[in-house]
């Protein structure tokens, strides 16, 4: 291992959380290998055109919430669109371009599309000497808007993933499969089931803190947990929505579920619970995935997490309802012991689906291209 500093920028965007936490988990293991090394993480529109970055993200909030069939029409178009015919992410270029420049970094990694297209470009210019680049894919996706030439690294979620992108014509020695990088303490390997003999559920909202289940839900849940707290125990993480954890903290208080707000001990939380309910974003699939819990979800309207969706019911490691009144039976099942030896199974193919993921070595992987 070489103890020369170098500078690592990492390129990332805050259009859901799991770029950024890919970006933060990236540097860790960085650090890890080399802790003299300079990483430095930046969301590339505030590098490039800061005034847009509130508005884009908030853009794309409202997209995905209220009209999903819009945006999914461009997130499919751009899936099988060769990147090179794409330039949306040339406005960001020329800003981008000055601090790369000022930051003089011996390598790139991205973790949004966009980013690695701005990288690509700045590299293809005749007047700039090519700086290595990697590209961090953050779902389970074989879309051709992460794919831009002379990348020389891929990280890929999955074998499957590497295996799609091989058959669309792509050197199977760039990719690397490591899931989407998560925070190192999602790796757990103490992790005990079903203490006191119970089932340990936690719901929560998506990574941005948004809580994606209806009061009625939630006071239906803490109703029927009354006859059934011998077997269940059940902690919502309400996330930012203050509103709600007020109502159902002070307002109006739930007697038989822990209700938390805004929390940083997440690891803990999959630590401590045996089934997660919540969204199938790509950084909570494989923090699940690490700690080996197994995840219900509701079915996405979004097009990356369609896609997480189809591959948490290809492996067997979760459950998918429709609706709410779905999730309420799937709690009736829970209570009645009719769910105990699909839990079981789920837990076995997360087993294996850990295993074929290497996490671990993504400081290794660094490491070659320095």
């Amino acid at each position: 291992m070489s103890n020369i500093n170098k500078t690592i920028l990492i390129l990332t965007a805050q259009f859901g959380a799991g770029h950024v936490s890919a970006a933060n988990a990236i540097k860790e293991y960085i650090l890890e290998k080399n802790p003299n090394y300079n990483v430095v993480i930046q969301n590339f529109i505030d590098a490039s055109i800061p005034r847009i970055n509130n508005p884009m993200v908030k853009m794309y909030e409202r997209n995905t919430k209220y009209v999903p069939e819009l945006y999914n029409y461009y997130y499919y178009a751009k899936k099988n669109f060769n990147s090179k015919f794409d330039i949306t992410y040339k406005i960001y270029t020329p800003k981008l371009t000055e601090y790369i420049l000022e930051i003089k970094p011996d390598l790139i990694i991205s973790t949004f599309p966009s980013a690695a297209g701005c990288v690509h470009d700045f590299n293809s210019k005749k007047e700039n000497t090519p700086i290595p680049c990697i590209t961090v894919i953050t779902d389970v996706v074989d879309s051709l808007e992460w794919i831009f030439p002379n990348t020389d690294m891929y990280f890929v979620p999955t074998y499957e993933i590497k295996h799609r992108y091989v058959q669309k014509g792509l050197n199977p020695d760039i990719f690397r499969v490591t899931g989407v990088p998560t925070d190192k303490r999602f790796n757990i390997k103490d992790k005990v089931y079903f203490k006191d003999e119970k089932y340990n559920v936690l719901l929560m909202g998506g990574g941005r803190g948004l809580f994606d289940f209806s009061e009625d839900f939630v006071r239906w849940l803490d109703d029927f947990n009354e006859d059934f707290k011998d077997k269940l125990h059940i902690t919502i993480v309400t996330g930012k929505n203050e509103k709600l954890f007020n109502n159902l903290t002070v307002k109006k208080p739930l007697k038989n579920i822990e209700v938390l707000g805004f929390v940083t001990n997440m690891p803990d939380l999959l630590r401590d619970n045996d089934l997660l309910v919540t969204k199938p974003g790509g950084a909570t699939l494989f923090e699940a995935i690490n700690a080996q819990i197994p995840i219900i979800i509701k079915t996405p309207k979004v097009g990356q997490e369609i896609e997480n969706s189809k591959f948490i019911i290809d492996k067997g490691i979760g459950i998918v309802y429709n609706n709410e009144s779905e999730l309420q039976e799937i709690f009736d099942l829970m209570v009645n012991g009719d769910l105990e030896h699909r839990i079981n199974f789920m837990l076995e193919n997360l087993v294996h689906v850990k295993k074929n993921i290497n996490p671990e070595k993504i400081g290794d992987y660094v490491m070659e291209l320095l």
